[in-house]
């Protein structure tokens, strides 16, 4: 592969991963906004039983669905196979394997032999494994046809539709309106509903009809695709397992109070796995797609110093901000779950890094590695699990974390690289983690760092020298994408200069940190009144919203509220947009929200919102679908114009509709 080649692969992988970045990033940190909803209105004990539910929903979907979407993204990226061969085959496997699944839980449901951990919610979890089933191995297959756009619209459909659900049962609608004592149904309904939605959106954007045809079933290909999935189940159910583990562990010696203490101390950590998963679905797309280039290992060995900089960098950001964003959004009944936080964010390192090499083996088709050292990480997880737990309590599942991931990071550096022999820095990945071990570790000894500024200075200066360490690798491959003239002068500064910048931004976030957020208020508040001055929307809309959230947030929602009000009602008179008079209309409902109750403003955003997609819908609906298609933002006739539409053939579909 020439130099061209290898900066169009990077650009691709740069792109995907900013397209998955806008489906999943901002769709988790609004789900991680509702965490102040479920954590407020379940007890610890209600979330404890939630998160087994949701955990052997988990565990059962690798089962029912026998890992199909797997060989989905693995054979439908595949030029050499036929896409919709591939995914008939798919869904007659994920439909074979639901079957089966729904005979084995009636007979475990009529023995009883698993009431103590579903009884009552036998329904549920199966609509819960196979809607999710079904939503994933479609969105799968439109990633293995290449549509990442409709991937990204996939993700944010499915989060504003559990977005609404959530707040419809849970602040509208009465507590009791699916009986007493209902929360984790609740709960449970609003992932199962959106993921039906979701599912029907991707049907219907994607035609995926037209990729079925059960009349000439491939059964070579079938056994073929199965050969390669299978190895897959006990591999996926293994992590699974090693990650479960701690949950049922602590639920069986410590009760499911405790265990509600431990799901809670996940929640910062996800963050890490969240924004590596935009990352990892781009990077398992670019590891298939690259298996077979001439310089696969020197793209590898890019890739992964970019991969494990990132980590460190986002592990160290969470350890630095752990404690305050804790107390700001976990409910008080969990909120010592900060004193567990800071080891499960250093195993989500290796948890990420393992995910990256585990890749390797989907593209070169060693699935049966995967399993191995899925094995190993289960048999250390639950071993330590019942050593650990019994003697030092609730530290005993972080730690078991750690030691799993770390162990089969380590199996798996060395064995993958038998298969793609790439580098890998171990001078930067020894002292990364030596800082961050000591982050942890201050951390642990201190769980509130308010009380001793002196602790929370060291860790900030813990994070400038990781970020320092780690800088050349991030920007060595986003200076690609920048414009010219924005990169041009950041490569003109030198590495001691950029490091002041870098801890100048640092130790302006420490102050935020410190004094709530009022400094890089007013800065915003500042940028509002200068974007106003000079006509400029864009400035003035972000910094506007971003301050109103702010002080929502962190002083008073009334405040906040009235605040976004008056900022968008001020260009009103200005522009006379009708832009600004619908955000003016939303401001005040949150506003009326937080005078008089979540309720009432919720219900009135509710209303207008429904009643503008009714009266829009035709608009909406082609909007979508033309974004979907084209890409492009804008006018829909403008976009029409330029580019028309195409009607392809049922045979051209079969090959080609895939291509964007």
């Amino acid at each position: 592969m020439h130099e061209k080649k290898i900066g169009s692969s990077y650009g691709k992988l740069m792109m995907n991963t900013i397209i998955f970045a806008i489906g999943s990033f901002s769709s988790k940190v609004l789900v991680l906004l509702l965490v102040p909803i479920y954590t407020n209105h379940l007890t610890s004990a209600e979330q404890g039983k939630t998160d087994n539910l949701t955990m052997i929903a988990n565990w059962m979907i690798p089962l029912a669905t026998l890992t199909i979407s797997e060989a989905i993204i693995r054979f439908g990226l595949d030029k050499a196979y036929d896409k919709k061969k591939v995914f008939t085959l798919g869904n007659i496997a994920c439909g074979a394997g639901m079957l089966a699944f729904a005979v084995i839980l009636g007979l475990v449901r009529l023995i009883g032999v698993a009431d103590k951990w579903i009884s009552g919610y036998t329904i549920l979890l199966f609509l819960y494994v196979f809607m999710s089933g079904i939503k994933t191995l479609y969105t799968t297959f439109v990633r293995a046809m290449e549509k990442v756009r409709l991937f990204a619209a996939a993700g944010i459909i499915a989060t504003f539709f559990t977005l609404l659900f959530m707040v419809l049962f849970y602040l509208v609608l009465p507590d009791d309106f699916l009986g007493a004592g209902t929360g984790i149904e609740k709960y449970l309904l609003c992932t199962i509903l959106s993921d039906a939605i979701t599912a029907v959106f991707v049907t219907v954007a994607a035609k995926l009809w037209k990729y079925i045809d059960f009349k000439d079933i491939d059964r070579e290909l079938l056994t073929t695709m199965l050969q390669y999935a299978v190895p897959l189940i006990p591999a996926q159910l293994l992590w699974l397992i090693t990650n479960g583990s701690d949950s049922f562990m602590t639920t069986h010696y410590l009760g499911e109070g405790r265990n509600g203490v431990l799901a809670a101390a996940y929640k910062i950590p996800n963050l890490v796995a969240t924004v590596y998963m935009m990352f990892g679905q781009a990077w398992n797309m670019s590891a298939i797609t690259e298996n077979d280039s001439e310089d696969r290992d020197t793209f590898y060995e890019k890739v992964f110093d970019f991969n494990q900089s990132l980590l460190y960098i986002l592990a160290a950001g969470c350890l630095l901000v752990v404690q305050p964003i804790t107390a700001i959004w976990i409910g008080a009944s969990v909120r010592e779950c900060v004193k567990y936080s800071p080891l499960l964010i250093y195993s989500t390192i290796f948890s990420c890094q393992t995910t990256f090499m585990g890749s390797i083996y989907l593209a070169s088709k060693q699935t049966t590695r995967s399993l191995v050292t899925s094995v190993i990480s289960g048999v250390i997880n639950v071993g330590l699990n019942i050593v650990l737990i019994p003697t030092i309590g609730l530290y005993g599942p972080p730690l078991s974390t750690v030691a799993a991931y770390m162990t089969v990071f380590i199996i798996r550096a060395v064995d993958t690289r038998k298969i793609v022999p790439f580098r890998i820095d171990i001078r930067k990945m020894i002292a990364s983690n030596v800082l961050i071990v000591i982050m942890t570790g201050i951390l642990l000894i201190e769980p509130d760092m308010w009380h001793h500024k002196i602790f929370y200075l060291i860790v900030l200066a813990l994070f400038c020298a990781v970020f320092v360490i780690n800088m050349d690798a991030i920007s060595s491959l986003l200076f690609r994408y920048l414009p010219k003239s924005i990169a041009e002068k950041v490569t003109s500064l030198s590495p001691k200069k950029l490091s002041l910048i870098a801890a100048g931004l640092v130790a302006f976030a420490g102050l935020n940190i410190l004094f709530k957020a009022i400094p890089l208020m007013i800065l915003l508040a500042a940028g509002y009144v200068f974007g106003f001055h000079i006509d400029a929307p864009k400035i003035f809309s972000v910094c506007g919203v971003v301050c109103a959230a702010l002080v929502f947030f962190l002083i008073a929602p009334v405040l906040g509220g009235g605040l976004l009000f008056v900022m968008w009602a001020a260009p009103i008179v200005k522009y006379r947009r009708k832009i600004y008079i619908v955000a003016a209309v939303v401001s005040l409902d949150i506003f009326i929200g937080a005078l008089t109750g979540s309720e009432l403003g919720i219900f009135l955003f509710l209303v207008e919102l429904i009643t503008v997609m009714v009266v829009y819908r035709k608009k909406i609906a082609d909007f979508v679908l033309d974004y979907i298609e084209y890409g492009t933002l804008g006018p829909i006739d403008k976009v029409t114009e330029k580019i028309p539409r195409r009607r392809k053939s049922g045979a051209d579909n079969n090959n080609t509709a895939d291509d964007e």
